[in-house]
C-alpha cells in the first residue's frame, strides 16, 4: 500500500509528466481532421439479377461486383462515362461499393461534390450497359436487371468525427499511460539511487 501512495504522490507532484504526452497525442488524432477539407457523400442501392443464361444467380452476381467494381478495366470505363478529366484513380479514391445478398450499395464520397453524382451514375450506368461482361460472360445474353431501392441525390457533409474521437481518446490514453510509465522508471531509479546512499 505505501507503494501505492508514494506512487500517487509522485504522480500528484508531477501530474505535467501525464498531462503532456495525452495532449500531444490527442492533438495529432484530432488537427488532421480539423484541417482536412470537407467530404460529401452521394449513394445509390440497387437489386441486381440476371437474365443471362448464366449458373449465376443475382446473389453471386451482387457478392462479386464490388470486387470488380475494383478493377481498374471497371473504374476507367467509369472515369470515361463520367467525363468532367476524371481518371481511373479519381473513381478508385471516391467510388466505394458493397453488397448484401443481392443489393448492390454504391457510395461515392470526396471533396468536390460537383463531381460525385457524376462518378455514381456513371458507375451504375457501366453496370447497365456491360452486364455480365463485367464477369466475363461473352456467350447469349449479358443483360442485367437493375431495379433502384434508394438513392441519395444531394451531397451530405461526411462525419469523421465519431471515429476521430475514439481514435484521439485512445491515444490521449496511450500517452497518459507512457507518462506513467517514465513517472514509475525516474520513481524506481529515485528509489534506487536513494537507497544506495
Amino acid at each position: 500500500m505505501d507503494d501505492y501512495s508514494r506512487l500517487a504522490r509522485v504522480i500528484t507532484r508531477r501530474w505535467w509528466a501525464l498531462a503532456v504526452p495525452a495532449v500531444v497525442l490527442l492533438l495529432s488524432a484530432l488537427i488532421p481532421s480539423i484541417l482536412a477539407p470537407t467530404r460529401y457523400a452521394v449513394s445509390q442501392s440497387i437489386v441486381l439479377t440476371n437474365r443471362a443464361p448464366m449458373n449465376d444467380t443475382g446473389d453471386t452476381l451482387a457478392y462479386d461486383f464490388p470486387a470488380i467494381s475494383r478493377s481498374a478495366a471497371y473504374q476507367t470505363k467509369v472515369a470515361e462515362l463520367a467525363g468532367s478529366g476524371l481518371k481511373a484513380q479519381d473513381v478508385a479514391a471516391a467510388l466505394d461499393v458493397r453488397n448484401d445478398n443481392r443489393t448492390v450499395t454504391f457510395t461515392v464520397s470526396g471533396n468536390n461534390p460537383g463531381v460525385l453524382l457524376a462518378i455514381r451514375d456513371a458507375a451504375v450506368a457501366v453496370l447497365a450497359r456491360d452486364g455480365t461482361l463485367l464477369w466475363g460472360n461473352t456467350s447469349g445474353l449479358t443483360t442485367v436487371n437493375i431495379a433502384v431501392l434508394a438513392h441519395q441525390d444531394n451531397p451530405e457533409r461526411v462525419s469523421v468525427w465519431r471515429d476521430q474521437i475514439a481514435s484521439a481518446l485512445l491515444r490521449a490514453l496511450a500517452g497518459a499511460l507512457l507518462g506513467l510509465l517514465v513517472i514509475t522508471i525516474r520513481g524506481v531509479e529515485g528509489a534506487d539511487a536513494h537507497a544506495l546512499e
